[in-house]
């Protein structure tokens, strides 16, 4: 019976039964993870406080015979307590949290993914209220972009990916991985300027700086082009995305 002692990034809970519940954990060390906690829905249990998702924190796992963990205990390193402070942080974490459920890979290590969303959350966690969607704050694109180069899915920016020329580009295939110059634009779909310039820009700068980078211009571009990549490369798609 394996047993590791790591730090983990609470993604989500799953409710099972009536007072336990299957995590999925982000962990630094061995990448995404199931564990089961039992009885961590119950409102006297010690785990319930320190196993909230958007909680980073330091866990005991312990692996049976089958894919599953069994959380044995967990201290908070870090409990980004401001997400739940305000609504428009929630959802721009829950954001952030959908998508490292849908493209960090299972048990495969990935510090790079792990840092970049335990960054993001202190980020949100003191984060302004903005006048677009929380699903298109700055700081939630940036993260999704970067995790897409975490998991090898950068697209193409600076070339046509099916003639190597040059810009201008005024398309982008998903399922070709980048842009498209005037000769390829019927590989593609169209695609504006402003979008691809954020594209660059929020993948370039730090996530502090995503604001800065790009305010708010071609934000609502940037997530259709990355919808596009998820459903053409993972199979996937972000409900979050989805306008209300």
């Amino acid at each position: 019976m394996a047993t590791l002692q790591c730090e983990a990034l609470v993604l989500r809970i799953v409710r099972y039964g009536e007072a336990d519940g299957v995590l999925a954990l982000q962990t630094l060390e061995y990448g995404r993870v199931s564990a089961f906690a039992k009885g961590i829905r119950k409102s006297t249990s010690v785990l319930r406080g320190r196993l909230q998702p958007g909680t980073c924190a330091q866990v005991e796992l312990v692996r049976g015979k089958g894919d599953l963990y069994t959380v044995r205990g967990a201290q908070i390193v870090s409990a980004h307590a401001g997400i739940w402070a305000e609504g428009y942080r929630i959802q721009a974490t829950s954001s952030v949290l959908e998508a490292a459920l849908r493209i960090a890979p299972e048990e495969e290590a990935n510090p790079g993914a792990y840092h970049l969303l335990c960054r993001s959350l202190a980020l949100l966690a003191e984060a302004p209220v903005r006048a677009n969607s929380p699903r298109l704050d700055p700081v939630v694109v940036a993260t999704q972009l970067k995790l897409l180069v975490t998991a090898g899915l950068l697209p193409q920016l600076a070339s046509c990916v099916a003639c190597g020329a040059g810009p201008p580009f005024v398309a982008f295939s998903a399922r070709h991985g980048g842009v498209l110059c005037t000769a390829c634009a019927g590989l593609g779909e169209p695609v504006d300027a402003e979008a691809l310039d954020a594209i660059a820009a929020l993948i370039r700068e730090p996530l502090a700086l995503a604001a800065e980078a790009v305010g708010t211009s071609g934000l609502s571009g940037v997530e259709r082009l990355i919808g596009g990549i998820l459903r053409d490369h993972l199979g996937v798609s972000l409900r979050s995305a989805s306008p209300a």
